[in-house]
């Protein structure tokens, strides 16, 4: 397991994009780079709401695919449960449906 690291963290459609922090005491956006460290698609991911009574700002997002679990903390409940909201919403967006006919033979 992983120690936390602080970004700064910015949903753009389906794109998470991540600002590292300028010190270990960041906390305004002032306090993050300017430039994104790195970014992650969600489409195809799972968001969901840790259940810790003790971390009630808690969510996590799910790779199933590869194994891998991203846990976040928002500050609050509400920037929780906001973040847990649109990065669900983000999740199931733009999937790339194969359709049943490749070709049209009209």
């Amino acid at each position: 397991v992983a120690s936390w690291t602080k970004y700064w963290v910015a949903l753009c459609g389906a794109q998470l994009y991540y600002y590292p922090a300028k010190s270990l005491k960041a906390t305004e956006r002032k306090h993050f780079k300017s430039t994104s460290s790195k970014s992650v698609c969600v489409v195809g991911l799972m968001a969901m709401m840790a259940d810790d009574p003790e971390h009630p700002d808690v969510f996590l997002l799910t790779d199933s695919e590869h194994g891998n679990t991203y846990k976040y903390q928002a500050g609050n409940r509400m920037n929780a449960l906001l973040w847990f909201k649109h990065l669900s919403a983000a999740c199931q967006s733009n999937r790339q449906q194969v359709p049943t006919n490749l070709m049209s033979f009209e």
